[in-house]
């Protein structure tokens, strides 16, 4: 395999049906996304470029989860996330439906589930790695999820499922240092969040790098305040 890197399961949690993100220059949209560009197409660029190191085990589907209880969802989830070591989820403009709670949507439900642990005879599951990788938006931009500052690459967590966004920043020690520019704090290094935030273009470039740092703050798990419910 290239560069080395293990071969890792992955899952990927999605807005199947969010019709606001740029296209994906090699995919047709077809009937299954009502001839729109979705993430189903960066789903299907993650299969082709990623699965060539890795085994994708994720959704194929965008189906509402609303009639769902937690025992049909760990029924459904289970054989596609217990043996997965990464969750890639993809945030998209559309991806959070504000007119239902987090517990009918599959993204929130995909992400809960990959926070605990799970036992299965006498095998338990530690939870996975989680990478959120921003979309862009059908105009190509990332205003939505990040904005770039002159001191600071801040993500907008208040645009994002409160599962997603109480899980970045979620570091207990907070390695920060004073900013003459804005005189505030920000933190020093790539360790701030157990949910690690990137934009699509730089995740794609250097998947391997982004798996393997997920892997790596799952393992330091005990060092972020984590959320596992999305109540």
């Amino acid at each position: 395999m290239a560069n080395d890197t293990p071969s890792r399961k992955i899952f990927v949690s999605y807005k199947y049906k969010d019709g606001n993100v740029l296209p994906l220059v090699d995919y047709t949209p077809t009937i299954d996304t009502n001839f729109l560009y979705t993430p189903r197409h960066y789903v299907d660029n993650i299969i082709d470029i990623i699965g060539v190191d890795h085994i994708y085990k994720g959704e194929l589907s965008g189906e509402d989860a609303s009639h769902l209880t937690d025992d049909t969802i760990d029924s459904h989830l289970k054989e596609k996330i217990f043996d997965s070591s990464v969750t890639i989820v993809l945030l998209s403009p559309n991806m959070w439906d504000r007119t239902k709670s987090e517990k009918e949507q599959w993204i929130p439900n995909e992400v809960a589930y990959s926070l605990r642990y799970k036992t299965r005879g006498d095998v338990t599951r530690k939870p996975t790695g989680i990478v959120a990788v921003a979309l862009p938006d059908c105009n190509g931009s990332y205003q939505y999820a990040v904005a770039h500052k002159p001191c600071v690459t801040e993500w907008q967590t208040a645009n994002l499922f409160r599962i997603l966004s109480t899980n970045m920043f979620n570091r207990k020690d907070k390695n920060q240092s004073a900013c003459n520019v804005c005189l505030g704090q920000h933190h020093i290094g790539n360790d701030h969040s157990y949910i690690y935030p990137v934009k699509w273009s730089d995740f794609i470039s250097d998947h391997n790098s982004y798996i393997e740092h997920a892997i790596v703050l799952r393992d330091r798990a005990d060092e972020f305040e984590i959320v596992k419910t999305h109540e």
